[in-house]
């Protein structure tokens, strides 16, 4: 009986041991999620017909190149009359292209005028001016709103100063007191900026090839490459 005694008591103090050096407490640390629910009807088995394997990508946005490449633009010219400016024009809008018209000066080599000294008043510069007229200098004009020089008679332009001293020499064996002025030598100049943007070497329906082919009037009239109007506002 004593040992049956002993035996209980040394199982009880076993029990105790245990739970103080080796039971833990069970912590739920995360709540797992539900699996997701099979739909029977769309599983597969690879080797059945009609079934592909197929690998899923992650689809990821396409990066914006901050340096984009600029459109080509182009201006058509230069045309160094109206007339063969506006000419073009219309052969741009037959063929369906907008276009804008733009004038610049270009500034050329020196030039020279030959006017008379100012006649008292405009009756006397008309009369003059008649009178050379039917000497042979038919190249004439009556200056009436430039300062300083009102009631002149002006006798053109000269690119060669050779040309403009013969002329005063001329007016002076006639009895014509002519002198001889440099001037700015500007001329104005057109260009056609095409609105559209080429893409794949065409503008609109119209290849940048034609536009080389074509007779637009001078040798010098070519399609060259511009700032796109959109860049252009934007740099301002």
């Amino acid at each position: 009986m004593k040992w049956f005694v002993g035996f209980l008591v040394l199982a009880n103090l076993a029990l105790l041991m245990w739970g103080l050096w080796y039971y833990k407490p069970l912590v739920v640390t995360d709540t797992p999620s539900p699996r997701p629910a099979v739909a029977p009807d769309k599983m597969k088995l690879l080797s059945e017909p009609g079934v592909r394997l197929a690998v899923r990508t992650r689809s990821v946005p396409a990066q914006t190149d901050e340096v984009a490449v600029a459109s080509s633009c182009y201006q058509l010219g230069s045309f160094r009359t109206l007339e063969r400016a506006r000419a073009a024009g219309t052969k741009l809008e037959t063929w369906g292209l907008a276009y804008e018209r733009i004038a610049e000066l270009e500034t050329l080599g020196p030039a020279y005028r030959v006017v008379t000294t100012p006649f008292p008043s405009k009756a006397a510069a008309e009369r003059k001016r008649r009178e050379l007229a039917a000497l042979g200098f038919t190249d004439n004009a009556l200056i009436q709103q430039e300062e300083g020089m009102e009631n002149a008679i002006s006798f053109g332009i000269f690119s060669v100063e050779q040309n403009a001293r013969a002329r005063v020499q001329q007016l002076t064996q006639k009895g014509v007191r002519a002198i001889m002025q440099p001037v700015p030598n500007v001329h104005p100049i057109y260009w056609l900026r095409l609105a559209a943007a080429s893409v794949d070497g065409r503008l609109a329906d119209v290849p940048l090839e034609r536009f080389a082919t074509e007779d637009w009037g001078s040798p010098d009239v070519a399609l060259r490459s511009t700032a796109c109007q959109a860049d252009a506002d934007s740099g301002r």
